[in-house]
């Protein structure tokens, strides 16, 4: 389908970054091959669930955005979501998502990650618990970091950008 609204604000992409770019499809095949497997790290990550129109097994997800552990920690009200803008410059004291060239994807994971990687151990202590706690067959923890995706798979032009 034609591209009419590239919500370059948020996410970055103008019209030259498609230009020649994999179809749909294709990369969302590639996509789901590549997260087969593998813990999925990031703020808000249901949304791009959502555009890939595809389902990641629940204890496979740590979303930064729906953490207590991580407002918590920033002093947030337990039902307050904060923004990963937010989180990033309360918790890492670092400034994202500023510039008028919209959000950088390689930056907001990166903080993503981050932030992760702040509360890891009792997160992924507190996963553990809740999965004996459900009397659900225990699953491996793959939160170990050799278990993070490399930057291999982001195109030249948007690790640039993001220098």
């Amino acid at each position: 389908m034609p591209v009419t609204d590239y919500r370059t604000r948020w996410s970055g992409i103008r019209r030259h970054h498609l230009q020649n770019a994999t179809p749909f499809t294709q990369a969302r095949e590639e996509i789901l091959s590549i997260l087969e497997g593998k813990v999925v790290i990031g703020h808000s990550i249901y949304n791009d669930f959502e555009a890939l129109d595809m389902l990641h097994p629940g204890h496979m997800v740590r979303d930064t955005s729906t953490t207590r552990l991580l407002s918590r920690l920033a002093g947030f009200p337990r039902e307050r979501c904060p923004s990963l803008k937010i989180l990033a410059s309360k918790l890492l004291n670092r400034t994202i998502q500023t510039g008028r060239r919209g959000h950088c994807s390689v930056e907001d994971a990166q903080a993503a990650l981050d932030l992760y990687k702040l509360v890891e151990g009792e997160w992924e202590q507190e996963l553990q618990n809740k999965l004996r706690d459900d009397n659900t067959p225990h699953e491996p923890s793959f939160a170990s970091s050799n278990h993070y995706m490399q930057d291999e798979y982001w195109p030249d032009d948007v690790i640039a950008d993001s220098h």
